[in-house]
C-alpha cells in the first residue's frame, strides 16, 4: 500500500494487508477472462442466476466466440444489468460474486493504467472486511492484540 498523508478533512490513511490467496481470487477489472486467475475463471464459468440460468448469457451472446476477451469490467457490468441476478439493484452484483467466492476486484492504479501493467488498487466486497489486517493508521503501527 502506498503511503500518503491523511486528508485535510480529518480522514485517516490505513495501511492494510490483504492475503495473497485472496488477491488470487479477485476479479481483475482490466484483464480479459482468459487472463483471470484459475479461481476466478472457474467461478465465472459456473455462474447461475436464481433460476439456474447462465448469469452471463447476454454477455456471451454479445461477445460470441470472443467471450474470453471480456474484461472484468465487462463481466461486472453485465451482472449489474442482469435483473435475474440483481432484481433491478445493480449493487447486488458484488454480493452475487462474493457468494461465488470472489472477494472483490483489483484494478490498475492511475500511474499504471496507461502502461497497462504495474501496481494495483483493491476493493473488497461488503462483508469481506475481515480479510484485511490493519497494519498502520496515519503512518503509525498498531499495537498487537
Amino acid at each position: 500500500v502506498e503511503k500518503m498523508s491523511p486528508t485535510k478533512a480529518g480522514g485517516s490513511l490505513y495501511k492494510v494487508d490483504l492475503p495473497d490467496d485472496q488477491i488470487a481470487k479477485m476479479l481483475d477489472w482490466d484483464k480479459p477472462l482468459s487472463q483471470q486467475s484459475n479461481e476466478v475463471q472457474k467461478a465465472l464459468t459456473a455462474l447461475k442466476d436464481e433460476n439456474g440460468y447462465d448469469a452471463l448469457q447476454s454477455l456471451k451472446t454479445g461477445y460470441g466466440a470472443n467471450f474470453q476477451g471480456a474484461t472484468g469490467q465487462d463481466i461486472l457490468r453485465a451482472l449489474e444489468r442482469n435483473t435475474s441476478v440483481t432484481n433491478g439493484r445493480p449493487e447486488v452484483a458484488s454480493s452475487f460474486l462474493k457468494k461465488q467466492g470472489i472477494p472483490g476486484i483489483r484494478y490498475l492504479d492511475g500511474g499504471s493504467r496507461g502502461a497497462g501493467a504495474g501496481s494495483s488498487n483493491f476493493v473488497v466486497f461488503p462483508g469481506n472486511e475481515n480479510l484485511l489486517q490493519i497494519l498502520e493508521r496515519n503512518g503509525k503501527g498498531l499495537l498487537a492484540k
